[in-house]
C-alpha cells in the first residue's frame, strides 16, 4: 500500500511539474476555440498535435464487445458510445477530427471467443492485435517516419490507441442503454501485469544479492506493499490493471489525458468505484 501511494504521490508531482511548465508557456489562442479554450486544453487540438508527433492518421480506442445477450442492445450501445464522442466534441469544436480516415472506433467481436471474456483474456488479444495492425492502419514505419513532427520534452510519445482498449460486458453495456445514470465502459491499460509478476521478472534479472540501505528500514516491505482488497479477477491489488470510466469522459478527454505515462495512477479508480474527467 505504501508504495502504491508513492507512486500516485510521484505521478501527481510529476503532472504538478508539467501545469507549471505549461501555465509559463505563452498561451496559444486555439484556431478551434479562439475565444473559449486555449489550444492547450483543448481535446481536439491535443489529439491533432499527437497524430503529428506519432506520425500516425488514425485515433480513438479499441472496443471489445464481450457480452452477446443481445444484437439490438450491442446496436445501441454503440450508437451511445459514438453520440457521446460527439457531443464531447462540440465542446472543442473538434468534428474534423471525426471524419472518415481521422477516427476509427474499431469494434472486435467474436461470440466463441470473448463471450464473457476476462479482462486479461481481453488484454493478451489486444496485444496481438496492436502487434498486427499498428501499420496496417497507420502506414509502413518509413510512411510513419516521414509524418513524423518534433516532440515537446513533455511529450511521452506513446500512441494511446496501442496502449489501451475499452472493453463492453453485459454490465457495461446495461450501464450505456440505461436511461438512469451515468454510463461507463471498462478501460484495460494494455502493458499492466500484477506485482507478483513484475517481482517474478525483477527476480529473474537479478545478478547479486539484494542489498538493502540501513535506513531503508521495513517501511516498503512486500508484506506492507501486498495489503488485500477484495479480489476482482483473482486479483486483490489496489490496481487490477482496469477502471470505470465514465461514457462521456472516455473520449477525448481520457485519450488526452493518459498520453501522460503517469496519469494512469493520478486518474485510477479501483472497481467499483467510476472514474471520470
Amino acid at each position: 500500500m505504501a508504495t502504491d501511494n508513492m507512486r500516485q504521490l510521484e505521478a501527481l508531482m510529476n503532472r504538478l511539474d508539467q501545469d507549471r511548465a505549461a501555465l509559463q508557456r505563452p498561451v496559444d489562442t486555439s484556431p478551434r476555440t479562439p475565444n473559449t479554450i486555449s489550444t492547450q486544453f483543448n481535446a481536439a487540438d491535443n489529439i491533432e498535435r499527437q497524430l503529428r508527433v506519432d506520425g500516425h492518421r488514425i485515433w480513438g480506442f479499441v472496443v471489445y464487445r464481450c457480452t452477446y445477450t443481445s444484437n439490438s442492445a450491442w446496436e445501441l450501445c454503440i450508437r451511445r458510445i459514438n453520440a457521446s464522442i460527439r457531443k464531447a466534441m462540440d465542446l472543442y469544436n473538434g468534428h474534423d477530427l471525426l471524419e472518415e480516415g481521422r477516427f476509427k472506433l474499431t469494434v472486435i467481436a467474436d461470440a466463441s471467443m470473448l463471450d464473457g471474456a476476462t479482462t486479461q483474456a481481453v488484454r493478451r488479444h489486444f496485444t496481438e492485435w496492436c502487434a498486427r495492425m499498428v501499420h496496417e492502419e497507420q502506414g509502413s514505419r518509413e510512411e510513419i517516419e516521414s509524418r513524423r513532427q518534433e516532440a515537446p520534452p513533455w511529450d511521452s510519445r506513446l500512441p494511446l490507441r496501442y496502449r489501451f482498449c475499452i472493453q463492453v460486458d453485459e454490465a457495461s453495456l446495461q450501464s450505456v442503454i440505461s436511461e438512469e445514470g451515468e454510463g461507463w465502459v471498462k478501460l484495460i491499460k494494455g502493458d499492466w501485469e500484477s506485482r507478483e509478476a513484475t517481482m517474478q521478472q525483477r527476480q529473474q534479472h537479478e545478478t547479486g544479492p539484494k542489498v538493502i540501505a540501513e535506513d531503508e528500514g521495513d517501511e516498503f516491505t512486500d508484506d506492507e506493499d501486498s495489503e488485500d482488497h477484495p479480489a476482482i479477477e483473482g486479483c486483490t491489488e489496489k490496481d487490477v490493471g482496469w477502471m470505470r470510466v465514465q461514457l462521456k469522459s472516455i473520449m477525448p478527454d481520457f485519450y488526452v489525458n493518459l498520453r501522460d505515462p503517469n496519469a494512469w495512477h493520478i486518474e485510477y479508480r479501483r472497481p467499483p468505484d467510476v472514474a471520470t474527467a
